[in-house]
């Protein structure tokens, strides 16, 4: 069996104090990775959010997941890096192939990618993106993972 920790990244009300700045709060984010690859832990996963939930909150810092997988790969060693999920319709799919493929390489072959459909109409909303049905989101996840696979590969 194999254990997995996710760090606060603010997405989960309460899991970063909201009374320290965002500086202070990537302090936390890191010290909980680098002591979970201490402890032996064989996963560092992060959420791949923009808001808070329930709802948004102004002014809460949310971390967001490929920024934090990017700067924990030169710091961390042998613990593994993946998010749960990465939602495949904030980013192009050639565009997350090639920022999975580099975090891999800084990471040293230590990247997990989870992809998803999304779910939370809220960031849509916020960032301006579009919000498809449940079986259109399915179908574009299916043609996403094709076309990451393929850049992969290819």
């Amino acid at each position: 069996m194999k254990f997995g920790v996710f760090v606060p990244q603010g997405w989960r009300l309460g899991d970063l104090p909201n009374n320290v700045s965002p500086q202070e709060q990537w302090k936390i984010i890191e010290k909980v990775a680098l002591k979970a690859e201490e402890l032996g832990y064989h996963h560092v996963w992060v959420y791949d959010h923009f808001h808070t939930v329930p709802q948004p909150i102004a002014g809460k810092s949310v971390f967001e997941a490929w920024t934090i997988m990017a700067a924990l790969a030169p710091i961390t060693r042998k613990i593994r890096l993946g998010q749960l999920v990465t939602c495949n319709l904030y980013r192009n799919p050639a565009y997350l192939a090639k920022i999975s493929s580099i975090v891999d390489v800084i990471s040293n072959g230590r990247l997990e990618l989870g992809i998803g459909a999304c779910w939370y109409e809220h960031e849509f909303k916020g960032y301006g993106y579009p919000f498809p049905r449940p079986r259109v989101r399915i179908e574009m996840l299916e043609e996403a993972v094709q076309i990451i696979k393929k850049m992969w590969t290819e």
